[in-house]
């Protein structure tokens, strides 16, 4: 399979030379704003349902939204090393969930803080709520994830299982294939003796991998490159530049104009593609609407409120745990664990202690026979 769209479309406006080709819809955003949308609907459905005001939901949401996104930011760039400069791009994909998760809970505690003279929320009865939507957000954050190419799992040529190949010029998985040898950046490399020469030389082509897609397009050994998608070639340093550092995101086609034999020739427009990779991020998608299923059939039976936040906790630090080492975009922090790894045993065993907590502290729920609207905002209004 060969998915992946980090730009969705362009709208054709321009500002003030800002953008010359158009405004990028990129499609991590737009899954991001689905997200958001899907997300702001259900948990209001979900709290009204269960006798909680919908306008003091939606105040909140607000503030879990963004900081949530502020928390899954600070983790993620101290996790990768990412520049601080960047924190603000991002549409280009690059968040951590249980970064989100903690944010979230630090904007809820703010909402309710700055709120609390207006209104008193139930918190796990909302938290319930909540339970539930977070994997709605997740299912469709990882959709975004994937057609962002981020997140990507080990090669799985010979596992029986069919993998994703995605476009090798922008997707983030070449950090992989390409920094630890197992493809090169385009199908080809240089010469030795223009590499030798520290990239002054002309750009000369060597070993072209057979049956990629830079052999299919009819790219040889010996070649000279002089055009690359309509930017003049004069050596290979200037080809390594453009192909390494400056390559417009989104754009996943190579158009080459070589020099063979005394004559330039235009050879047909390829696009680089990455080794079959597990989509690590489809099988968090399809982890979270299956978690979903089992949150929305359990909610009328649990005996207390936070029972289903707890049901959360427990399955997806399982299905993270797992689905980590399937990963390869993470690097081990202790015991060979990666940084969720270790945050998933923390959440697992913090499900549990809550458990235990909310079974003395928690209101109870009637099982299997959940309360009328009216009787819910009544209670609800008393506490």
């Amino acid at each position: 399979a060969r998915k992946m769209c980090q730009v969705l479309f362009w709208i054709p406006f321009t500002f003030f030379g800002l953008a010359p080709d158009g405004v990028p819809i990129y499609g991590f955003g737009t899954m991001l704003f689905l997200s958001f949308v899907a997300c702001t609907w259900l948990v209001g459905y979900l709290a009204q349902r269960d006798g909680i005001s919908k306008e003091k939901v939606l105040d909140l949401e607000i503030w879990v939204f963004v900081v949530g996104i502020i928390g899954a930011r600070i983790v993620f760039m101290i996790q990768y090393g990412v520049p601080w400069q960047n924190f603000f791009k991002i549409w280009e994909g690059g968040i951590v969930f249980y970064g989100s998760a903690i944010g979230g809970w630090v904007g809820y505690g703010l909402g309710w803080w700055f709120s609390r003279n207006k209104y008193r929320m139930p918190t796990w009865k909302l938290a319930d709520a909540v339970a539930p939507v977070v994997c709605v957000g997740l299912m469709l954050g990882r959709i975004g994830c994937f057609l962002n190419g981020c997140c990507y799992g080990h090669v799985c040529t010979d596992c029986g299982v069919r993998g994703m190949s995605f476009p090798l010029m922008t997707s983030p998985a070449r950090e992989l294939v390409v920094d630890q040898g197992y493809q090169t950046l385009a199908g080809f490399s240089l010469d030795d003796a223009a590499l030798a020469m520290g990239g002054r030389a002309l750009a000369i082509v060597g070993p072209v991998e057979p049956n990629s897609a830079a052999a299919q397009a009819g790219l040889q050994r010996g070649d000279v490159i002089k055009q690359v998608n309509d930017q003049s070639i004069d050596t290979a340093h200037q080809l390594e530049n453009i192909l390494q550092i400056n390559w417009p995101r989104g754009e996943t086609k190579v158009a080459l104009v070589i020099l063979r034999n005394g004559v330039n020739v235009e050879l047909p427009p390829f696009t680089p593609r990455t080794l079959p990779l597990h989509p690590t991020q489809l099988y968090e998608s399809i982890s979270m609407a299956l978690i979903f299923v089992l949150l929305m059939a359990f909610y009328p039976y649990r005996r207390h409120y936070g029972q289903v936040f707890v049901m959360l906790m427990l399955c997806y630090a399982v299905h993270r745990f797992f689905n980590e080492t399937l990963r390869n975009d993470t690097q081990p922090v202790l015991w060979k664990l990666t940084l969720s790894q270790v945050i998933s045993i923390g959440v697992f065993a913090g499900g549990i202690a809550l458990e235990l907590f909310l079974r003395t502290f928690s209101d109870r729920v009637s099982v299997g026979v959940p309360a009328s609207p009216t009787q819910q905002t009544a209670k609800a209004n008393s506490k």
